[in-house]
């Protein structure tokens, strides 16, 4: 159990790390008036995500993830004998936790970016990860 929980903890701060700087990345550019044109105006969402290379810096995170939760899975997760209930900790306890921080910092000054960041974050980590352990099982198992 503790190995379980160590894991989840440096999941969870690999990923907010590597969130973080993808995040910062992609808004480097950005002026908070530009991203409140998303709020107030109709805007074309692909001609956002073009300018702030949003799905490149997305990307990269979802591939550190997966690159993660592989490694977890293929040498702690399988040769521990970890079932479904182990698996779906990993894959669910940091993005919770990490959603709910995101949410938390800032919340007051930027609330819609960090909704999209709350839900980008725990979308991408799930998908990366439960897809990660999947083929890990699948080719070990």
């Amino acid at each position: 159990m503790g190995t379980l929980l160590i894991t989840i903890v440096i999941a969870l701060f690999v990923a907010m790390a590597t969130f973080i700087y993808c995040e910062e990345h992609s808004l480097k550019d950005a002026e908070l008036s530009d991203l409140h044109l998303v709020c107030t105006k109709e805007v074309d969402m692909s001609s956002v995500f073009e300018r702030y290379n949003t799905i490149r810096y997305l990307a990269i995170y979802g591939v550190v993830v997966f690159l993660m939760a592989g490694i977890v899975a293929y040498f702690i997760f399988v040769p521990k004998g970890y079932g479904l209930a182990e698996s779906m900790a990993y894959v669910f306890f940091p993005s919770l936790f990490g959603s709910l921080a995101i949410l938390l910092v800032k919340w007051r000054f930027q609330p819609f970016i960090k909704l999209v960041s709350s839900f980008f974050y725990g979308s991408i980590y799930m998908a990366a990860s439960a897809l990660a352990f999947a083929l890990i099982y699948l080719m070990k198992g």
